[in-house]
């Protein structure tokens, strides 16, 4: 029977580097990744909001770190930055509990890059992401659980600088398919009475997204579209845009997802 290591070797497929991951080798040590990008300096040095950072591309993971050197050397970036919230608390953890929580934020979200990591200990800190500490003792759920919303934020950020691409796209225009389903949405006036019907008529809707996100029902997405504030609290919760940006929103957001699918079944 094989063992968790074992199994990890044998299903481990050997990739070249990235670009970024042989940058990060040939451009410091370990322990020098760690010094810039751990502890209070780094958090303070990483005065930008989450906005600018989150999932950059030009920005290391913690994956990319585990490839370049080692997990080990992740762990002590998470340890470090544990460790400086801990002392701004006043309150003390042992190695093995300090290591355990490391390497449970490591497990589970690798993909977080370094920039991301230091804002959302900064947040920690501030008391902006919810209390951790009860009395001289930390709850380590709690830093769990308000990572998991640091993400629900991070993805949000995603979303609307992806939203925000589109609109770009879309002012510079698509080909000439691609320009139709733009025009249609941002209501052209040509394409108007095209717009309509299919925020009126189901069908309609479907042959004019035939790519559809598995996140959001079809029959929610349509509705939403059309302006049905019970389907548009199902995307946005509480915090419902004014009509005409929920539309556009939501349109653009629609549009590029199937000119992006498109694409990838042309391949």
């Amino acid at each position: 029977m094989l063992s968790p290591s074992q199994i990890v070797q044998k299903t481990a497929i050997r990739k070249e580097l990235t670009p970024i991951q042989q940058a990060l080798q040939a451009g410091s040590t370990a322990s020098q990744l760690v010094a810039e990008w751990s502890g209070t300096i780094a958090q303070l040095n990483c005065n930008v909001s989450l906005s600018d950072v989150a999932n950059a591309e030009n920005i290391p993971t913690l994956a990319d770190v585990n490839r370049s050197f080692s997990n080990s050397t992740s762990v002590e970036i998470i340890t470090e930055h544990l460790k400086s919230v801990l002392r701004y608390a006043g309150v003390e953890l042992t190695n093995a509990q300090l290591a355990e929580t490391a390497l449970s934020i490591l497990s589970s979200y690798w993909y977080l890059n370094l920039a991301e990591l230091c804002i959302f200990f900064s947040q920690l800190k501030n008391g902006s992401r919810g209390q951790f500490v009860w009395g001289s003792k930390i709850n380590n759920q709690a830093i769990m659980v308000a990572l998991v919303e640091f993400c629900k934020d991070r993805r949000r950020e995603i979303e609307h600088r992806e939203n925000e691409l589109v609109r770009k796209k879309a002012e510079t225009g698509y080909s000439r398919n691609e320009n139709l389903i733009k025009d249609i949405v941002t209501g052209v006036q040509n394409t108007r009475r095209e717009r309509e019907k299919a925020k009126q008529d189901f069908k309609t809707f479907c042959e004019l997204f035939p790519y559809l996100p598995d996140k959001y029902e079809p029959m929610v997405l349509w509705k939403a579209w059309g302006g049905n504030k019970e389907a548009l609290r199902k995307i946005y919760g509480e915090s419902i845009p004014p009509p005409d940006v929920a539309e556009m929103d939501i349109g653009m957001y629609l549009c590029n997802y199937n000119i992006t699918k498109g694409k990838e079944l042309e391949k």
